[in-house]
């Protein structure tokens, strides 16, 4: 089966817990992935009349950082876009703010979060309404993660963005840049609305503070980072955005590392595959203390009612933009192959216990029984 995320909680999480002050969705996340497909959480079991156990299924947590449970939930979100997407070429941009705001970040996830979004969105649609670039409002989908590849806290958002827009006439304007708009001037723009709306949020007292900070020190910062290095990478054209949408898929649940990246535990440390990107990607070896592990997971699990990924402009849900996405589609229908991209499902593995009518041990019929929130269930011998 390979080692499982809920196996490191298992065997650190209670401890960690106890040690640190973490928030009541972190607490029952974690709760919730060591109990997932457990005896703990119930499910349904196939056996015969004189009691023989041919096999247990047991449900799911559903937790959005469980990534035991993201694949169904990558599977729908990814044919809800089906939806909306518009049958257009794209292009990925990505938004993210100097690690020295790091600390403000922890203190503050949610109204950071919200800065983060609205910067990154009227950076975007600023620029795109310059004649010079555009003249034209695009439909942009918008992800929010929180961590780097060795798990560091790294906040970006990963913007997926229509190589054209609609214009005040409501006429579709398709770009033709192959980099859609330039980095610098957004980049700028970025810089320049977060650092506004970030001094707003501490004048009027909308911002946690680290202990011991005043007013005072959040301006200095800001002074600070304001001649920091603000990355916002705007990558080439996708003739085919299915790519990007798996990518942001896999994250947006499931937390923040794919179980396969998992090399060793030992009930003392966890090793890790992650890609050195400052070494032309190469895939190295990361060990971290279980403690260390589990600190770095828990820190990325968002804050209850959160919403980690927001559709803006075309890509907007709800309101008049149903009805004026609607009539873009017949000048840019999703093609075919788009379609077929997002909605196809991999082959099931066929279980060949799900086929059994009788008990392969004494002969008997096979009933399907309900297991209970209990203990796991007892073999017949």
């Amino acid at each position: 089966m390979g080692i499982r995320v809920a196996d490191i909680l298992a065997s650190g999480g209670r401890r960690f817990l106890a040690t640190h002050k973490v928030a009541p969705v972190v607490a029952d996340a974690v709760r919730a992935i060591v109990s997932c497909r457990t005896a703990e959480l119930g499910g349904h079991a196939k056996k015969c009349e004189k009691g023989h156990l041919i096999k247990a299924w047991y449900n799911a947590c559903r937790n959005r950082s469980c990534p035991r449970c993201s694949f169904y939930r990558v599977r729908v979100w990814l044919e809800r876009q089906v939806k909306t997407l518009l049958g257009c070429a794209h292009h990925h941009i990505i938004f993210t703010i100097p690690h020295e705001l790091n600390g403000l970040w922890l203190c503050n996830y949610v109204v950071m979060g919200e800065l983060l979004f609205s910067s990154a969105r009227e950076a975007l649609f600023t620029l795109a309404a310059d004649s010079k670039y555009l003249g034209a409002r695009p439909g942009v989908i918008m992800a929010l993660h929180t961590w780097g590849q060795q798990l560091p806290l790294h906040p970006h958002v990963h913007c997926l963005t229509t190589a054209g827009g609609v214009d005040a006439a409501g006429n579709w304007v398709a770009s033709a840049r192959k980099h859609f708009l330039p980095a610098e001037p957004l980049k700028q723009l970025f810089r320049g609305k977060f650092l506004y709306g970030l001094r707003g949020l501490g004048r009027h007292g909308r911002l946690r503070l680290p202990d011991g900070w005043s007013l005072a020190d959040l301006e200095r910062l800001c002074d600070e980072v304001e001649h920091k290095r603000w990355n916002v990478h705007v990558r080439e054209r996708y003739q085919n955005p299915s790519s990007v949408l798996n990518y942001l898929g896999r994250y947006l649940h499931g937390g923040p590392i794919g179980e396969s990246r998992l090399v060793s535990f030992d009930g003392e440390t966890v090793h890790f595959r992650y890609k050195d990107y400052r070494d032309q990607g190469r895939e190295k070896v990361l060990p971290l203390s279980c403690d260390e592990f589990i600190r770095r997971y828990l820190q990325h699990i968002p804050p209850k009612g959160f919403h980690m990924v927001r559709g803006f402009g075309l890509y907007r849900r709800g309101g008049s933009t149903e009805a004026l996405r609607q009539r873009v589609r017949e000048v840019v229908p999703i093609t075919p192959e788009l379609h077929a991209a997002l909605t196809t499902r991999p082959p099931e593995v066929e279980d060949p216990t799900d086929t059994l009518v009788s008990c392969p041990t004494c002969g008997a019929r096979l009933i399907m029984v309900n297991v209970p929130r209990a203990g796991p269930l007892r073999r017949a011998a």
